[in-house]
């Protein structure tokens, strides 16, 4: 086991750094709530593509495909990977439709709000904080997880001093900060990873031999016939996608592009990357049970770190890690403070705006306090990131379906998502995993296109 002290010094220094450049960066950056939750079509191709990735790939690159591999193999890694591709194919389908119908907004709730109303404005502003706060403490629950598997570190050491680092600096400059450390956190994900697949091909002997030993200790993973497996991969890749659509993060980011051709093109260039990247850690995982590293598939990755490379490296890939989770983190933090702040406009509007941003700061102290508290009991991370993406897969047809039906009324569109939520919850529970994910995107799918039918209908009877 590594030095707890040493540890515990490349956690604070490393935090401190991080901290300290995004608050010099953002000095005097800002005036307004707008600048700071959105900073509104500053952002060309090249800082899009480098925040994209930062903030979709992050280290949840580093924990949930090496887990999914560890667990349902090479076709589960590849049903995650397909489902990612999707996610940045329907942004590129729904961001120019939504900047072009909400040009001023910040958030997908401003959208529900005024092609829906209050009842569907409420249910999609519930759910997106409720995914984001779980995918938060998800971040902090894998890195902590880390610090206790390297040095013993107390579980609510890493998550609360991450959390509360990365809480400085957002809290002092917004989107603009988190997008500057991104484009820095961007390089370290090219070098861990790139030290990571030299180091696992030299320590393991080479490819053709590091395949070798885990087909003979695992051959269910490199199974492309292994059905659990391709069950698996469906279920992550319907969740991956449902559930990124309602990341506020991502829809700040859609906003602060120049304009929708430097959108298309980052996110062309994010699946150039991202989909062979997800690939890649998820081999990792699958080695790191085949080589009987992976004991806890949550940390299967640094499992197999730890087992084969020497302490330099070993460090090196933590302090990595360590930045992504602070990338990661401070996404989801401003994207649920411009959640907040956002939809409290309409509460305190006889507010200046310096008390406005006085109050979106507070709110990331607020955020941050209870998400590390749930890190610390160090659940599957895994097993997380599904929970949110349930409650998803019942809302996204029939709230994305309204641009491009005008028929699609608020009762129908709430009636669809609340049954599909609700038809998913007994299968999840059962752990019939792919049922409970594509059961509440049909029957929601159903009930919208029946009750557009409908409404459809009766218009034009009475007209």
């Amino acid at each position: 086991m590594i030095s707890s002290s040493l540890i515990y010094a490349i956690i604070i220094l490393t935090v401190m750094a991080f901290t300290a450049i995004g608050v010099i960066y953002s000095r005097g950056k800002f005036e307004s709530l707008d600048d700071f939750v959105t900073a509104r079509g500053t952002a060309g191709t090249k800082i899009l593509s480098t925040t994209f990735l930062a903030s979709f790939l992050g280290v949840f690159i580093l924990f949930t495909p090496p887990e999914a591999g560890s667990i349902g193999g090479i076709t589960t890694i590849i049903g995650y990977a397909l489902g990612l591709a999707s996610l940045y194919i329907a942004f590129m389908i729904l961001s120019p439709k939504i900047r072009n119908y909400l040009p001023k907004g910040s958030t997908l709730n401003d959208f529900a709000r005024k092609r829906y109303g209050k009842k569907m404005y409420l249910l999609v502003l519930l759910l997106s904080i409720f995914y984001m706060f779980v995918h938060l403490v998800a971040e902090l629950t894998a890195i902590s997880l880390v610090a206790y598997e390297l040095a013993g570190i107390p579980l609510i050491f890493t998550a609360l001093f991450v959390g509360v680092g990365t809480m400085i600096y957002i809290a002092y400059g917004g989107l603009r900060a988190s997008m500057f450390t991104d484009m820095i956190q961007m390089v370290f994900v090219l070098v861990l990873l790139l030290v990571t697949t030299v180091g696992v091909v030299y320590y393991l002997g080479g490819i053709g031999n590091m395949i070798t030993l885990s087909t003979e200790n695992a051959p269910e993973l490199f199974d492309f016939r292994n059905l659990g497996g391709i069950e698996f991969g469906l279920t992550l890749g319907i969740a991956v996608f449902v559930a990124n659509l309602f990341h506020q993060g991502y829809w700040q980011r859609v906003y602060s592009g120049k304009n929708d051709r430097s959108i298309r093109k980052s996110l062309i260039f994010s699946i150039i990357i991202a989909v062979p990247v997800m690939l890649l850690t998820g081999f990792f995982g699958i080695l790191s049970t085949g080589l009987g590293f992976g004991e806890n598939p949550s940390v299967a990755l640094f499992s197999l770190v730890y087992g084969i490379f020497p302490r330099g490296l070993i460090i090196l890939v933590f302090i990595l890690a360590l930045v992504l989770v602070m990338s990661t983190v401070d996404t989801l933090l401003n994207g649920m403070v411009a959640t907040f702040s956002a939809n409290s406009r309409g509460i305190l509007k006889d507010m200046e705006t310096r008390s406005l941003l006085r109050f979106a700061r507070a709110l990331t102290l607020v955020i941050i306090l209870p998400a590390t508290l749930i890190a610390a009991q160090g659940y599957s991370v895994l097993y997380l990131f599904l929970v949110a993406d349930l409650l998803c897969a019942g809302v996204v047809f029939p709230l994305f379906y309204g641009l491009f039906n005008k028929y699609v009324t608020e009762n129908t569109a709430l009636l669809a998502s609340l049954l599909g939520i609700a038809s998913g919850i007994p299968f999840f529970m059962a752990d019939r995993l792919l049922v409970s994910f594509t059961l509440p995107i049909v029957i929601s799918g159903a009930v919208t296109l029946m009750g557009t039918a409908y409404g459809k209908k009766q218009l034009a009877k009475n007209s």
